[in-house]
């Protein structure tokens, strides 16, 4: 037999209005950190011959561009996961003793 759980994860309270700013931000960073290897992995699939070749400086680039261009789209629009994730979890228990 299973052990009761220490809180009941069909019924939430609404997160305080206090830290909803901070659940906006962890969202839009996590979708952020999505697109980033999204990015990565998309140029994994290229090949390494053109401007910038395959030096170790070049592969530096071209994380950094990664990262940035990751940075401004999940602050624009991006995907719309950010904005899921966040309707998801606003409703959400805010007690971090699950966690």
């Amino acid at each position: 037999m299973l052990p009761k759980l220490a809180f009941d994860p069909v019924q939430t309270q609404p997160v305080p209005e206090a830290s909803q700013p901070g659940l906006q931000k962890a969202c839009a960073d996590f979708e952020s950190i999505f697109i980033t290897y999204l990015l990565k992995s998309m140029r994994a699939t290229i090949s390494e011959d053109g401007l910038l070749g395959n030096s170790n400086e070049s592969q530096i680039l071209k994380s950094m561009l990664d990262e940035n261009m990751a940075q401004v789209m999940a602050d624009g629009e991006g995907f719309g996961m950010g904005k899921l994730l966040y309707e998801r979890l606003k409703n959400q228990k805010s007690d971090s003793s699950y966690a």
